[in-house]
């Protein structure tokens, strides 16, 4: 179910509460997405929204690059002991770590050379 998080960090980053996300994502299990400063990751997918007293709307332009600036570039995430450690990447690198096979160099099979029966 997507609504509203009213996530501490969310606010603290974004200055209102105005982040639409999946706020039981990381208990569901959904891929972690973007880190929220040094506070939290959101996990799963997420959009920013204007909000007004009780409606969402459109972001200002202004808003539209802060956000296109801040989430561009996709985020990687590595379990590193009891904390994560996040890449910041291009979209390429995110594709060949999440697509592995589409990335590897297609190499031809070694030639078969055949021996002398004896």
């Amino acid at each position: 179910m997507l609504h509203i998080t009213y996530n501490y960090a969310l606010q603290t980053l974004c200055g209102a509460p105005h982040n639409v996300c999946n706020d039981e994502g990381k208990l569901e299990g959904l891929p972690l997405n973007r880190t929220l400063g040094d506070y939290d990751v959101i996990a799963g997918t997420f959009f920013v929204v204007g909000l007004t007293e009780d409606d969402f709307c459109s972001l200002n332009p202004e808003q539209v690059k802060r956000y296109e600036d801040l989430y561009h570039d996709p985020q990687l995430f590595y379990p590193l002991g009891d904390s994560i450690f996040v890449e910041n990447c291009s979209p390429e690198r995110y594709r060949q770590v999440m697509n592995p096979e589409e990335h590897r160099e297609k190499t031809p099979p070694p030639k078969q050379t055949s021996t002398p029966e004896r």
